[in-house]
């Protein structure tokens, strides 16, 4: 079935209707309008896969394809036609054929690249090993005669390209007015019917139903027996009564024994065994995700044998009102869901929970066939092979040279005091759910297990250093493969996401604290590195490459920046020269034995659905989804700053950049200092055994747009970049953060939508509006003093967009009265507060400043009134720099009241400010206290 929708989502009632009653193996529908933010539970039809790509940069257009579960059908993808953005194509695979299915829409006018493009697929779709190739949807190809395949020049490239591709055009009757615009292209197959119905509601299309020589569905299997699951119901479980169950039970032999295996035997025995008593296991039927019920169900069976038997018509407006009513009790049974949530004591969370579950896209983490030497598996016990077999393959590690391991300094660590304080407050650090391990304790039981769970651990944790070893029961690891883009059958396109035991993480939090500290005390972590570390973020990394590159410009200098990323790089350090390192930078035992029984001998077991792999070794490798990993790999890789002399690093993890400075006049001398560092960063990488991914590194120059480099790493040329996406950032060559703005206001305008389509009290709105949106423009607020106004004011427009909505459009009332009456801060108030609050902790240095960005004004010797608490402003010649957050913010800060300048804590200094801000707004131009727009705010 080929059908132009025109708006999908309006019409889905009726192409349900429709569907039940002919029952297609296939449907191709054009025109779909969608967006990314309508899940497919809105678009389901029971029994059918669906396959979607939506338009991204404006409304219209899409393509969809429904393919009935008893296919075998996948989402195809290849080079040429992914050129094509609105297209989908599938390949089906029967035990005698693959047969290959895309679905094109092509809008009316659209430019020669557009046909170009379709003409280069039409000429490689025959090449490919397909049996058969069948390409359909809207051309919009009016005034051509199919049966001489001629028709204006304009379609020449289309018109030419179906010829040389050997394709024939089936579709000979209009099926728009007078016009043939929707078509059916066969490559090697014949249909055996194509006929032209009426539209569907108010479409302007005719809908195309065509029969192909082929069997397209698998065998019928025979219907399964009911599937039921296990669960423990720890959402009604009596957690007041964990802690007595855990000091009333034996704990004898875990008190006496000192050997770390019988006291994790012990341990594990008795928590499993008050697990059972407080949440036991409960078994239920597993029924699948359907849209219409058993009783519904049977109702339509005898509707549709009416029609068909005693051609009663009335059968068919039956069938379609069932099919609204169905709608209406699933958005009944949405609303019930949204209150019980409201009625809870944490509403927020069980929101995120609904929104989560309602913005999912099909079964996302279910894996159905996966391609191997060209042949596709369904059998989740192979593909869990395939998959850790791939894992296990990317942390293969490379012979280790021999270094010198010499400690460089007199520093020392070798024990970790752990302690009732520190391991509390690692408990609470953790996410009350229940989701755990391959030990199956969930961290649900740690968070509410008491004091008596933490003198428990204690004791695990200090036999486990004493000892030096890390338990053999925590090697293991579960894997969940997630899918990272591109074609769903190839398992390099899934990224590694390992579930270590809660207990475990518990014990590395505590460690990874005490490391960090003395790291940083030491100052053996390189001060570009942000990521990981405690007062660092990426807002500090921006905030420190920003201040850079406006400083420098300030000069009137170029500033050349490089752009680096590691491929693998988490998976791919070896363990020797990591323990190496440890070794140098004064890790002694028996913490260093630790961490090597940490790193050495530990398996992963690939989970897919209820499947699981063989256990694998791991080789090389920190383990990503460990507490203790991230802060081991910036610790490996912290030499690497130690290539450059010239250029100036920054670093989040693994993401490295390095700036250059020059002026127009002396460009030769640093290109040979670039030349000569990224040299030393080649010999650094064969040294510590990882490699640059090349694809992903890139330079880019403010201050000249016809600057020329010839750079290479690895042999490999670096290209330039026009804009580049830094930590979340994304900005051009002349720093501008207008591209940054509009992707952040798209995705927050769809996710709004989302939001007041799928969500039916106000209430629910505004505290996901809060949660889910808002943190979107949120995000580096820092940069909005250096931004155009139209830029602010898109982003004020979002809030004013969503407060309309909610309070209804006649509502009458101003802006200002909106965000009042939903309980919300006008955005660029907020960011005012934040961006101060922000100032506050880097002059006071609760978040780390690798320079010294803020300093209090000089003593001049004069008893000046109101000049207590205010910083130096640095005297700026340009408006890139004066507009730098630090600037701005400087000159704001000496305008506060000196109270609010002069409060001692965080605390203080926000409660002040907040009463301050709720009276009044501060004028940058030096003004006493004015009110000004209630959009933009005091920046402009």
């Amino acid at each position: 079935m080929l059908l132009n929708a025109r708006s999908l989502l309006n019409k889905i009632t009726s192409l349900r209707s429709l569907v039940y009653m002919e029952r297609p193996t296939l449907i191709l529908v054009t025109e779909t309008w969608l967006t990314t933010d309508i899940p497919d539970t809105k678009l389901m039809i029971d029994n059918y896969n669906i396959h979607r790509n939506d338009r991204v940069d404006k409304r219209g257009g899409g393509c969809l394809i429904y393919a009935s579960k008893s296919t075998n059908s996948n989402t195809f993808t290849n080079l040429t036609i992914d050129k094509l953005p609105e297209s989908k194509w599938i390949s089906i695979h029967t035990n005698e054929n693959n047969i290959l299915v895309g679905c094109i829409y092509r809008a009316p006018n659209s430019p020669i690249t557009t046909d170009t493009v379709i003409g280069e697929i039409l000429e490689v779709v025959p090449k490919l090993e397909f049996d058969y190739k069948l390409v359909c949807g809207d051309f919009n190809l009016p005034g051509v005669n199919w049966d001489t395949c001629t028709g204006p020049r304009t379609y020449e490239v289309i018109l030419e390209a179906i010829d040389v591709g050997g394709w024939k055009q089936c579709v000979r009757l209009p099926t728009r007015h007078n016009n043939i615009l929707d078509l059916i292209l066969c490559h090697k197959i014949e249909p055996i019917s194509i006929e032209v119905r009426d539209k569907l509601d108010n479409s302007d299309h005719n809908i195309l139903y065509c029969t192909l020589p082929l069997q397209l569905t698998t065998k019928h299997t025979p219907k399964s027996s009911p599937v039921y699951y296990q669960y423990r119901d720890y959402r009604n479980a009596d957690w007041e009564f964990l802690p007595t169950l855990l000091r009333s039970s034996d704990w004898g032999e875990y008190f006496t024994n000192n050997n770390l295996e019988v006291i994790l035997n012990t341990f594990y025995k008795t928590i499993s065994s008050v697990r059972d008593t407080i949440a036991p296991l409960k078994s239920a039927l597993k029924t699948p995700t359907l849209f219409i019920d058993r009783k519904t169900r049977i109702k339509l069976r005898k509707l549709k044998r009416r029609f068909y038997l005693y051609k009663e018509f009335n059968a068919l407006h039956l069938i379609h009102e069932i099919f609204k009513n169905l709608e209406e009790r699933h958005k009944m049974k949405a609303q019930v869901e949204e209150n019980k949530a409201l009625e809870g004591t944490s509403k927020t969370q069980e929101l995120c929970k609904i929104l989560q579950k309602r913005m999912k896209k099909g079964e996302e983490n279910n894996i159905s066939h996966l391609e191997h030497e060209d042949i596709i598996y369904d059998d989740p016990q192979i593909i869990s092979e395939l998959l850790s077999e791939w894992f296990s393959n990317n942390t293969k590690a490379h012979p280790s040279p021999i270094l010198d391991i010499t400690c460089k300094n007199n520093y020392k660590l070798g024990e970790i005091n752990f302690n009732i304080q520190n391991i509390a407050s690692a408990v609470r650090t953790l996410k009350a759910n229940s989701s755990c391990g391959i030990d199956d304790i969930p961290s649900v039981i740690y968070k509410n297990g008491g004091t008596d769970m933490i003198v428990l651990l204690l004791r695990i944790f200090n036999i486990s250093l004493v000892t030096e070893t890390y338990p053999e029961t925590w090697k293991n690891t579960y894997i969940l493969p997630k899918h990272k883009g591109g074609a769903k059958t190839s398992a390099c396109n899934y990224r590694p996401i390992n579930i270590t035991p809660v207990i475990s993480r518990i014990m590395e939090k505590v460690i990874k604290d005490q490391m960090s500290d003395y790291f940083l005390k030491h100052k053996l972590i390189n001060l570009s590195q942000h990521g990981f570390l405690k007062k660092r973020s990426c807002v500090t990394c921006h905030i420190d490459f920003f201040n850079e590159v406006t400083y420098r410009r300030d000069r009137r200098e170029l500033v050349i920046i490089l752009y680096f990323d590691i491929r693998k790089a988490f998976d791919r350090v070896p363990h020797s020269l990591l323990v190496g390192r440890l070794c140098s930078l004064g890790i002694r035992n028996p913490l260093y034995n630790w961490i090597k029984s940490f790193l050495y001998d530990r398996n992963q077991t690939t989970k897919v659905g209820s499947m699981t792999s063989r256990p694998r070794p791991i080789s090389s490798g920190v383990i990503q989804g460990s507490v203790l990993g991230p802060l081991l790999f910036i610790i490996y890789i912290n030499s690497i700053c130690e290539c450059f002399s010239i250029g100036k690093p920054i670093l989040y993890a693994d993401d490295l950049k390095v700036t250059y400075t020059c002026t127009n006049t002396d460009i030769g001398p640093t290109m040979n200092s670039i030349h000569e560092e990224l040299a030393k960063m080649d010999r650094w990488c064969d040294t510590w055994r990882l490699e640059f991914n090349v694809e992903k590194c890139g330079w880019l120059c403010i201050g000249c747009s016809n600057l020329d480099l010839n750079l290479a790493i690895q042999g490999h040329k670096i290209p330039r970049l026009k804009s580049v996406l830094d930590l979340g950032l994304k900005y051009s060559h002349n720093l501008s953060f207008s591209e940054h703005i509009s992707n952040q206001v798209s995705k927050s305008r769809r996710l709004i939508g989302f939001l007041l389509r799928n969500f039916y009290r106000n209430e629910s709105r505004i505290l996901l509006y809060k949660v889910c949106v808002r943190p979107l423009l949120d995000y580096c607020s820092f940069i909005f003093s250096s931004t155009r106004i139209e830029d602010k004011l898109k982003v004020e427009g979002v809030q004013r967009y969503f407060t309309r909505k909610v309070l209804g459009t006649d509502n009458g009332t101003n802006y200002s009265t909106r965000c009042e009456i939903l309980g919300l801060e006008t955005l660029w108030l907020r960011r005012l507060r934040l961006n101060l609050l922000l100032f506050y902790k880097l002059l006071n240095q609760i978040v780390y400043t690798p320079a010294n960005y803020t300093r209090p004004s000089g003593n001049t010797g004069y008893n000046l009134r109101h000049t207590k608490g205010t910083v130096a402003i640095e005297p700026c010649k340009t408006a890139t720099r004066q507009k730098f957050f630090l600037i701005r913010y400087a000159q704001i800060w000496n305008k506060l009241p000196e109270k609010i300048r002069l409060a001692s804590t965080l605390a203080s200094f926000e409660k002040a400010l907040n009463d301050t801000l709720s009276e009044f707004v501060i004028d940058t131009n030096g003004n006493s206290h004015v009110r000004v727009s209630e959009i933009i705010g005091p920046f402009n």
